[in-house]
């Protein structure tokens, strides 16, 4: 049997946010550091580069420099926001109460299967 593998795309290089990170953290001077599957990948951002990805609907903001990927998010327990990968696991974020229900409601508004 021949197997043929489709090409992977490498994150470092064609990074997207969108597609890519988890979550990520709004630094000094332009600095985001994004986390995803099983990196860390800082990019400085112009203002406007900025600006552009936090008025995306597919991130919400859980405190003043701290954002999380709605699109990601795979399962909400316990008080995390869980993320799940086939390759690396589950990787999760600790939430109160109150950003756990609110990230809910926007799951089920958005109409995300898994919540």
């Amino acid at each position: 049997m021949i197997q043929v593998s489709t090409p992977q795309r490498n994150v470092y290089e064609d990074f997207n946010p969108k597609l890519d990170a988890y979550y990520f953290k709004v630094g000094d001077y332009g600095l985001i550091s994004f986390h995803g599957r099983n990196y860390t990948i800082k990019k400085r951002m112009s203002s406007a580069e900025k600006a552009k990805l936090l008025s995306e609907a597919s991130f919400y903001r859980l405190t003043s420099n701290f954002y999380v990927n709605l699109d990601k998010i795979t399962h909400i327990e316990n008080q995390a926001l869980y993320f799940k990968d086939k390759i690396s696991g589950d990787k999760c974020i600790p939430v109160s109460r109150r950003t756990q229900e609110q990230v809910r409601r926007l799951l089920i508004k958005q109409n995300h299967i898994a919540i």
